[in-house]
């Protein structure tokens, strides 16, 4: 069965469809979609997209290599780095959305509520229900946290003009934008066109807001579903035929007909899982390294910015040092939950073996048990876990080595300072 976006409806599939819809998700990866020369025609326009903010952030750091007429404080060198890390993470991440897009369309089909079907594993559906909405609250949180996120890096900066828009012009300084890039043109010139400029960072920042909505809220939502599913085939492994140990035992025979049917019937559901996983980390898991070490680095270069900047002497805008709290900590919410439910997968993959040993395999018979010994070293075989190193897999441990490095930060910094 192919993901038809068409005939579904809200309560057919195990994801935020409405927040889907609204961001036009679908178009991006739906091979129905009009082509232009053998072309999504979305794929197309994000092509286009990327070249033009991509020749935007080109010509904005020109100015590294041109004579400026006034420097840049602490503050905007530090926002700069951040968008640079962001950007960089940002066209990685739709490159590769539209590189995988058969993957990702394929992976879709996981959502759909009746995508597990044994009789045992439709009988605990309700998981997958609590799972659901627990996966639209969360991120409908993230998606309206980023937007609001993106319009504080939006607005302030015509706030902060509209306060200091006299100092400015007797101090020769630029007026204040998104991430004050250094773009290579005199003070007067960016001063007096400062309306176009703007705009080309507010490019940048609706770009890379998409598209970090986009992947975020897509990653949650599928290891949500990965999660839930895994709970049901646990709960199927306990419960095979257990209403059945009761009964007379002229029904012995029937009893272990059935018991076999509905192991083969969870085993299939649970290859049928296992495969979908398998394609969700290979179409993921670059993405979620890059977002590890990305959202790692950035929290720890914050942490020492936010030494530097409240230590400083020089006078610092309380609206940009609101800028980069928020975007702090977006990294620590994402960051977070990425960790977060990355460990809950592996931790539901060990309890569906958990699972098959709660079983009431006592009452089974040889080729039963036969069956169960199967389905333990099917489970034993497809484990996978992405690892940030060799030996390091990315679960709470390294959520809580980052807290541990950026305290460790603070505190060295803090020790030097009052030296």
């Amino acid at each position: 069965m192919t993901f038809d976006k068409s005939i579904l409806e809200s309560n057919e599939v195990s994801i935020n469809l409405k927040l889907f819809k609204f961001i036009r998700f679908f178009h991006l990866f739906d091979p129905n979609i009009k082509k232009i020369c053998n072309l999504n025609v979305y794929h197309l326009a994000w092509y286009i997209i990327n070249c033009v903010i991509g020749c935007i952030v080109i010509y904005g750091l020109l100015g590294y290599f041109t004579e400026k007429e006034d420097i840049l404080n602490i503050v905007n060198q530090i926002q700069l780095m951040f968008c640079g890390l962001l950007y960089y993470s940002s066209l990685l991440k739709i490159i590769i959305f539209l590189y995988k897009a058969n993957s990702i369309w394929d992976l879709l089909r996981v959502s759909h509520m009746n995508f597990l079907t044994s009789s045992q594993c439709k009988t605990h559906i309700g998981i997958l229900h609590t799972h659901r909405n627990q996966s639209i609250k969360i991120t409908n949180f993230i998606s309206g946290f980023g937007i609001v996120i993106a319009l504080e890096w939006i607005m302030f900066p015509l706030l902060l003009q509209l306060l200091q828009k006299e100092d400015v012009n007797k101090l020769n300084q630029r007026f204040e934008n998104i991430f004050n890039f250094p773009f290579p043109v005199t003070i007067n010139y960016y001063n007096n066109n400062y309306v176009i400029f703007y705009i080309m960072e507010s490019f940048i920042a609706m770009y890379m807001l998409y598209i970090y909505v986009v992947v975020d809220v897509f990653f949650i939502s599928v290891c949500y579903v990965m999660i839930a599913h895994y709970e049901m085939i646990k709960r199927a492994y306990e419960n095979v035929n257990t209403e059945l140990v009761s009964e007379n035992n002229n029904k012995n025979k029937n009893y272990c007909n059935d018991c076999i049917y509905d192991l083969v019937s969870i085993m299939k559901d649970q290859q049928k899982h296992f495969a979908k996983l398998k394609l969700f980390y290979s179409t993921y898991k670059f993405i979620i390294l890059s977002t590890v070490t990305i959202n790692s680095g950035s929290i720890i270069i914050l942490t020492y910015a936010s030494v530097v900047i409240f230590t400083s002497s020089e006078s610092i805008p309380i609206l940009s040092v609101m800028k980069l709290i928020s975007a702090f900590g977006y990294m620590f919410v994402v960051l977070f939950f990425l960790c977060y439910l990355m460990e809950r997968i592996n931790n539901k993959i060990e309890s569906v073996h958990l699972g098959m040993y709660s079983c009431n395999w006592t009452a089974m018979n040889l080729r039963s048990r036969k069956m169960l010994l199967i389905s333990m070293q099917l489970n034993n075989a497809n484990k996978l876990m992405i690892k940030i190193t060799p030996k390091k897999i990315i679960n709470l441990q390294l959520y809580n080595s980052v807290i541990i490095t950026c305290y460790n930060v603070l505190s060295a910094m803090l020790n030097t300072r009052s030296e």
